[in-house]
């Protein structure tokens, strides 16, 4: 093998190993897509220790607190949610005084099955889902633009079903999308 043909190989080998090191620094859990990032602001729940409740790890965060960025422990839990997490544990391991703020992001455990079957049992709506539920995101579903509004809601039942489930919440339409129609909703488990 030519120096120069090793050369070039050992600079793609350096580069394939440096993407894959950026890649592994994105989201510390790797559960982004069962965790999406929540907006600044989230609700998190917080445990001094380790939390007393089961949860998915989603990593250690850590904030260099601004001074004019509002309160550190704020600026710390807003990092959880960027996280996707909706617990903070390990706070007592921080000095009262710190500028610097260390905890575990992590997100409790989910409740909801992976996937149900189409067809599945489904409430629908038009008020948030009852009070002891997951919330689990948005849904969608594409109908024919003759599909009478009970075929697109079991369309949207159905995908809620795919997505482990039980009930559908603020449902919009259908309204008309290009030659179909559309219906959109949220997706939830309430066990």
């Amino acid at each position: 093998m030519s120096r120069g043909f090793r050369g070039v190989v050992l600079a793609g080998v350096l580069g394939v190993s440096a993407v894959a090191s950026i890649a592994a620094c994105g989201h510390a859990g790797g559960d982004a897509a069962r965790y999406p990032e929540r907006a600044p602001g989230c609700a998190v729940r917080r445990f001094p220790e380790n939390p007393t409740i089961a949860v998915d790890d989603l990593g250690t965060v850590r904030v260099d607190c601004a001074p004019t960025g509002g309160s550190c422990e704020r600026q710390l839990l807003d990092r959880v949610c960027a996280q996707g997490g909706d617990v903070a544990w390990g706070l007592s391991d921080n000095a009262l005084s710190a500028t610097s703020l260390t905890a575990h992001a992590a997100h409790s455990k989910r409740l909801a099955p992976a996937a149900r079957e189409r067809g599945c049992a489904v409430r629908v709506s038009d008020d948030a889902p009852p009070p002891r539920s997951e919330n689990i995101g948005p849904v969608t579903a594409y109908c024919s633009a003759d599909d009478s509004r009970d075929v697109c809601i079991r369309e949207l039942e159905d995908q809620a079903c795919l997505l482990g489930g039980d009930f559908v919440w603020q449902v919009e339409g259908p309204t008309p999308y290009g030659d179909k129609q559309r219906m959109r909703g949220r997706a939830a488990y309430a066990p």
